[in-house]
Order: structure tokens, then C-alpha cells, then sequence
């Protein structure tokens, strides 16, 4: 099973030739209740291994590969994983903001602040064997311009791996109503996205653009994670569990910057609105969707 994937390689060629946080309003929302007790990015790291079989990437780079970037790496908790499963390599997180690990670091891993929107310069930490990055689609602008530059930091024959999700959400329900909680909650998201200059919908033209700036052996894996323990597969229904209880944790911080900001709410009409959304998430008959 996949979800929301999509691979890339740079040619083999001799010439040198995919936050960034989520926003600073959604890293590091810590539950108060038990349904949660992660950072919002551990937890999501969770699914993602559950959705990858445990494994961190899907790209077939080789064993030996010494120099990776985690684009957004946010707690670090990727880089961290990859570093410790490859002791021969060389992983570099960059981010928005200082990144404080929940672990020890260990000797082949490093942090960066960094925004991946502005220039690249890495010095001998590149060229890099893979370019990772996950769930940007809230913070990121201009995704021709990132992917350039990934391109422009790859050795010749190496991969880009970008796990992404989609606004606006669905139902597997034909019956679900179009103005459940939740689908109104993923519809408001990609408006407000929208007004802020962010498509939400990026993901969906990401191998035309990949192509057109010369990567090969483009790869898109499109598989909706469930919102919910519906489910009768037993790994979708555990992504499903961990994404409902994930996403019931960090829908403030997905929510208020973009309803109030950039849709003129109220704060307290946008604290309501998240509680209906908390409590609909929940209802299995529903059998919501994030497309991924």
C-alpha cells in the first residue's frame, strides 16, 4: 500500500545539473489528552512507517549511499531514523527553525535552519544520492522552483522523494453529505491555502513538472490514507487509527492561521468549527479520506 509517493531520478550524465515546516502554527502540537501524546510530527512519522512496511523511502538508491538532504526536516525524527539505519552516510535536515530532537544525534547527522524556498548552498554536504521531503504542502510556494534545485543538488543518477497530501479531502461514502464537518473543514483549508498563495492541489501536477525539468523514471504512487478505524484491511485501518488521532491533535494548528488569517474568521467561530470537525472525524460511516 502507498500513499501520496512519488519518486524521480536524475539522469546519468556527467554536468552538474523535491518549512519548511507545515508552518510554524502546526509543528510541535503536543495533545493534552490521551489520545495522543507524540509531537504531531513523530506521530505522523508512525504512519509513514506503517504505510512504507517500516521502511523510510521507497526510491532504489543504493546501499552505499553517503549523502542525503531531508528537506523540512522538523524534529528530524526521518533524518535521525535514516542516519541511524545507515551509519556509512551522511544525512543533513534543514528547516525553518532550530530543530531539537527528541533523541540523541548521532555523528553522521546534521541540522541546518534553512528555508528551502530561498538559495541552496550546502557546500561539501552535497551533491546529494537522495532528496527527501514530506508534507509541505501547507508552507510551500513555488514547488517548480524547489524541484529545480533538488535537481540542481543530485548526483547524476540520484533520487527525489516527495510524500505529499492533497486539499481538498473525501468520503469513500457516495451517502457522506458534501457539508459534513470534515469536508467542509478540507475544503476551507485549500480556499484559505489559496488565498495565501499555496496550491493545495500541487501534488497532482507534480509529474508533468518533474518531466519537464528532466527527471526520469518518475514514479507516483496515489493511495488515500483512511481518517478513521473503518477499514476491514487490517493496515489501512491502522493508518487509519493513527491518522484520525494524529489529525485530531493537529487540527488547530492546520486550521487557525489559515481560517483566520486568510479568511477573515474569528478566532472563536474557528475554535467551534475545529470541536464539530473533532467530533466528525470519529464517525466510521462516514469512512473519510486524505488524499494522499
Amino acid at each position: 500500500m502507498g500513499a501520496g509517493i512519488i519518486t524521480m531520478r536524475k539522469a546519468h550524465t556527467t554536468c552538474q545539473t523535491m518549512n519548511l515546516k507545515y508552518l510554524d502554527w502546526v509543528v510541535h502540537s503536543a495533545s493534552s489528552t490521551s489520545r495522543h501524546v507524540l509531537t504531531f510530527e513523530d506521530a505522523q512519522h508512525n504512519i509513514w512507517l506503517v504505510t512504507l512496511d517500516n521502511g523510510l523511502y521507497r526510491a532504489p538508491i543504493p546501499a552505499n549511499s553517503t549523502s542525503v538532504l531531508d528537506v523540512g526536516t522538523g524534529s528530524g525524527i526521518w533524518a535521525l531514523d535514516f542516519a541511524n539505519r545507515h551509519p556509512n552516510s551522511h544525512v543533513l535536515g534543514i528547516d525553518l527553525s532550530p530543530v531539537k530532537p527528541n533523541s540523541a544525534v548521532p555523528k553522521n547527522c546534521t541540522f541546518r535552519v534553512h528555508n528551502a524556498e530561498s538559495q541552496w548552498d550546502f557546500g561539501d554536504l552535497g551533491p546529494f544520492d537522495l532528496i527527501h521531503s514530506r508534507m509541505l504542502v501547507m508552507g510551500m510556494r513555488d514547488w517548480r522552483s524547489y524541484f529545480k534545485k533538488c535537481y540542481d543538488h543530485l548526483q547524476p543518477g540520484g533520487w527525489v522523494e516527495a510524500h505529499e497530501v492533497w486539499f481538498p479531502s473525501g468520503s469513500e461514502n457516495p451517502s457522506t453529505p458534501a457539508d459534513s464537518p470534515y469536508l467542509r473543514w478540507s475544503r476551507l483549508v485549500h480556499e484559505g491555502l489559496a488565498r495565501g498563495g499555496i496550491d493545495g492541489r500541487a501534488a497532482e501536477d507534480f509529474p508533468k513538472m518533474l518531466g519537464e525539468l528532466g527527471f526520469e523514471d518518475i514514479v507516483e504512487d496515489r493511495t488515500p490514507w483512511a481518517v478513521g478505524p473503518w477499514p476491514q484491511d487490517a493496515k489501512a485501518r491502522k493508518i487509519g487509527e493513527l491518522e484520525a488521532a494524529n489529525l485530531y491533535n493537529g487540527l488547530e494548528g492546520m486550521t487557525v492561521g489559515v481560517l483566520t488569517k486568510n479568511l477573515g474568521w474569528a478566532p472563536e467561530d474557528v475554535d467551534e468549527f475545529v470541536a464539530e470537525v473533532k467530533n466528525d472525524i470519529y464517525d466510521v460511516e462516514k469512512k473519510y479520506i486524505l488524499n494522499m
